[in-house]
């Protein structure tokens, strides 16, 4: 889970990192918290955990996949029951 952002710890300029990149990857490793990196005072990017990037993406593939099926049921462009459980069976898991 992503930690709240500190402003006087998280926020570093593009130079910071150039600089510091060693310290800058550790903090962001230990605290677990993104950081914002600034040029001229406007934020340009953010450096990630892996593992917290890798856990937003999945998020935010389930959630794709949870509106594209919210769109189906909306239109009625749904599987048989039969079909459904072929789908699923391709998972691995037993559900029929």
């Amino acid at each position: 889970m992503t930690l709240p952002v500190r402003f006087s710890e998280d926020v570093k300029q593009v130079s910071e990192l150039k600089t510091r990149s060693a310290e800058i990857i550790g903090q962001i490793r230990r605290t677990r918290r993104p950081v914002l990196l600034t040029r001229r005072g406007r934020g340009v990017a953010v450096l990630l955990d892996v593992d917290e990037y890798e856990r937003l993406v999945e998020r935010q593939a389930f959630l794709d996949a949870i509106e594209e099926g919210a769109k189906a049921a909306a239109t009625r462009d749904l599987h048989s029951h039969e079909k459904a459980v072929a789908i699923l069976d391709t998972f691995g898991g037993d559900v029929g």
